[in-house]
C-alpha cells in the first residue's frame, strides 16, 4: 500500500517520507535536533513510520556524516522501536492468531498502539538530547 501512494506521489516529485518528514518537523525541534538538521531527521522519522526502523537506520548511516554528532544520538534513539504502519498488521495477526475473537479490537487499537510506541522512542530521545 506504501509503495502504491508513494507511486502515486510519484507524479509530484515527493514521496510519503518526505510529507512525514515536514510533518515531523515540529517534533524533530522539540527533541533537540539542530535547526540544520530539521528536515533530514524528519525524513528519517518518515522513513521509520512508513517503511520500517531498519531502513531508517541504513539511510541514517549513509547521511551520518552529513549531520551534527547531537542529531546522530537523538535519531539513533528516535529511530529505535517497532512503531510502523508493518508492525500494526504483525500486532493484528500474531495477536489475533491467540485470540481470533478479540480481532476487531486489535485493529481498532493499531493506530493508538503504533503512536504510543512511537511516543515512547521519541521520549527517550528527547531525554538523550537534554543530556547530551
Amino acid at each position: 500500500i506504501i509503495a502504491m501512494i508513494n507511486f502515486g506521489l510519484g507524479f509530484l516529485h515527493t514521496s510519503l517520507k518526505e510529507i512525514f518528514g515536514y510533518i515531523f518537523m515540529p517534533i524533530s525541534f522539540f527533541m533537540g535536533v539542530p535547526t540544520k538538521d530539521l528536515v533530514e531527521f524528519g525524513n528519517l522519522l518518515g522513513t521509520k513510520i512508513s517503511v520500517n526502523e531498519f531502513v531508517a537506520y541504513v539511510e541514517l548511516g549513509a547521511i551520518k556524516d552529513q549531520l551534527s554528532p547531537r542529531t546522530v544520538i537523538i535519531a539513533t534513539y528516535a529511530l529505535c522501536g517497532f512503531a510502523n504502519f508493518s508492525s500494526i498488521a504483525i500486532q493484528i495477526g500474531g495477536i489475533g492468531g491467540i485470540a481470533p475473537n478479540r480481532r476487531s479490537d486489535l485493529a481498532k487499537l493499531g493506530m493508538r498502539a503504533m503512536f504510543g510506541g512511537a511516543l515512547a522512542s521519541w521520549l527517550t530521545a528527547t531525554i538523550a538530547g537534554m543530556i547530551i
